[in-house]
């Protein structure tokens, strides 16, 4: 007496139910096609690296005189809402001048050499040392073979001066708590600060 198979039985739940969709063969096709085009598309990022790659945020990389722009605007409008808010200072005006412009600060290598001679005369005893530094800026370089020094930073500008002309300035001692709020705020001398009477 011949026993026929037992049937098979699918695993209950979620296992069962994608085993069951597997099996169809319209089902293996359009996975087996899938997996092809996410091969395509990976082979096609590596061979065009600089599309992917060249500016990931989507916007332009701003230049120095940019960012020297912002940093200049927004040190202006922080002073003005600041020294604004001051009593009996009224309506504000600021204008800040810099000094040189935004500049990045790169990653450097420093290999000191130290050499150090003696000479004996007699019983003297003079010693020369000498020391180099040598400075090299780190480079990296890319899958392209470009180099590209390692930015670490960026240095803002010094602040040159500050006019501020506001209602209050024909009171000396609002004209003197501006000064001194500005020179604080800055880390700058007060020679450096202007105050003056806004037009009615």
């Amino acid at each position: 007496m011949e026993k026929s198979p037992s049937p098979v039985r699918a695993p209950a739940g979620l296992s069962g139910r994608l085993a069951r969709v597997l099996k169809s063969e319209k089902a293996l096709t359009l996975t087996v096609v899938a997996g092809l085009l996410g091969m395509i598309l990976i082979l096609l990022s590596s061979a065009f690296p600089a599309l992917s790659s060249e500016n990931p945020s989507g916007s332009e990389a701003s230049s120095p005189s940019d960012e020297t722009a912002r940093y200049k605007e927004e040190l202006t409008e922080e002073l003005g809402n600041m020294i604004s808010s001051m009593a009996g200072v009224g309506r504000t005006k600021v204008m800040v001048t810099l000094e040189g412009s935004v500049s990045s600060v790169y990653a450097t290598d420093v290999d000191v050499n130290g050499r150090e001679t003696s000479r004996k005369n007699g019983a003297d005893e003079n010693a020369d040392k000498q020391n180099t530094e040598k400075r090299s800026c780190i480079v990296l370089r890319g899958k392209d073979g470009s180099e590209t020094a390692l930015a670490i930073g960026s240095r803002l500008p010094s602040v040159k001066g500050v006019l501020v002309v506001c209602d209050g300035a024909d009171d000396p001692s609002v004209r003197d708590r501006v000064k001194g709020a500005v020179s604080a705020a800055l880390g700058i001398g007060e020679s450096k600060v202007c105050v003056s009477r806004l037009a009615s």
